[in-house]
Order: structure tokens, then sequence, then C-alpha cells
């Protein structure tokens, strides 16, 4: 059975909102960790590769279930949850240092890594914005053909593609403006490379647990019919 968020007045459900907010802390710690750069197979890769995917795939949720309205809510609200988070790092940044030496010390390591975690996050916010977009549309433009279905019909094909394409967008974006203009740490080889391997990786990764994010899916849209 499906459930589809028609009435603009009807209060969110429990699992909805604790879905929201998961979709919500998932991309705050990927932009926290993006900078943080590990090494895979002698490639750099950022560590948000283990995070960030949350976040399509609670898009498709949001979109196979709540609708298209509410999956753009979301990544809103994720978009002005991390705008806030960006100002306080920038201003504690700034901050004068404590008297003791270690605090010195802290303060230049907390320095440097909020100016990558900024740079990262000013570059994730203008990459997510679109690449979630694309994720939505193409998930929504998917779904028209299977629209009145009530057993989720051509999900999986729907929603790989669908974020196939919007991480794809995402990684086109974000890794350039992050690591080549922002805060160029890596040269133009490096970014290309990174760029395919993520989205391999991304992809993969939700390719592989797609009958998990599909269980999930009917689950979420049987409970919120049954509390309609």
């Amino acid at each position: 059975m499906s459930f589809k968020i028609n009435n603009p007045s009807k209060k969110i459900s429990k699992l909805q909102a604790t879905l929201t907010i998961i979709f919500v802390a998932a991309l705050m710690v990927s932009n926290i960790i993006s900078s943080r750069i590990f090494n895979f197979f002698g490639f750099n890769m950022t560590s948000a590769v283990f995070v960030f995917p949350i976040t399509y795939i609670l898009s498709d949720v949001f979109s196979e279930v709540y609708g298209y309205a509410w999956s753009r809510r979301t990544c809103y609200t994720a978009f002005l949850v991390n705008l806030a988070s960006l100002i306080i790092f920038t201003i504690v940044s700034y901050l004068p240092t404590g008297a003791d030496p270690y605090n010195a010390v802290v303060a230049d390591a907390f320095r440097t890594v909020l100016t990558g975690s900024i740079a990262c996050s000013v570059a994730s916010f203008i990459a997510f914005v679109v690449g979630d977009f694309v994720n939505d549309k193409i998930f929504a433009s998917f779904k028209k053909n299977h629209e009145g279905l009530t057993n989720h019909t051509g999900f999986g094909v729907r929603a790989i593609i669908s974020s196939f394409a919007g991480e794809l967008v995402d990684s086109i974006i974000y890794l350039p403006l992050a690591f080549l203009v922002l805060n160029p740490i890596m040269s133009v080889k490096d970014v290309l490379i990174m760029i395919a391997l993520q989205v391999v990786l991304k992809t993969g990764y939700e390719f592989c647990i797609l009958p998990v994010t599909t269980m999930i899916t009917k689950k979420v849209s049987s409970y919120e019919a049954m509390t309609a």
C-alpha cells in the first residue's frame, strides 16, 4: 500500500519527523567530514562517501512515500540548518585564542579543520541543492508512469537512475568547487578521478542496499497508511 501527502495541513507523523532529522544530520556530518581525504587503493577520496548516500536514499523514500513537495521541503530544511552551522563555524574560527599555549595549538588545529569544512560546506550547499533537485525531478518523472499503483512498482529502477544522475551532478559541481577553487589542495587529475570513483561507489552502495531501501519504503508506506 502506498501513501502520499496531498493535504498540506496534515500533521507529519513521528516516523516522518525522525527520517527528516536523519536526513538533515547525514548532510551535516557529510559536510563536516568531507574535507578529510583518505587513501582509497592509491586514490584520494573524501570521507563523506560513507555518509552522503544516505541523503539520496532518504530523498527517494520521501519522494516515493510522501511526495515530491515533501522531498523538496526536506532539502531546503537541510540547507538552512547547514547554513546556520556554517555561520557558527565561521564565527568560532575567528574568536580570540586563550592565554594557555595549549589553547593556541587547539585553536590552530580547529581553524585548519574548520577552514576546510567551511569551504566544503559552501561547495556542498550549491552542489547538493542542484543534485537533489535533479534526483527528485527524475524520480518524479519516472513515477508518473506508475501513478495510482499501490505496490511501488518500478521503485528500484527510478531510485537508482535518479540517484545516479543526482550524485553525478553533485560530484561534478562539488569536487572541483571544493578542492580546486575554494580549498585548492588537489590537482585537476585527482579531482576527475575522484568524481568518477565517488559516483561509482555511491551508486554501487545504493544498488547493494536497494533491497533494504525497498523494504524500508514499503514499511514506511504501510505505517503512514495505517496512521493516516
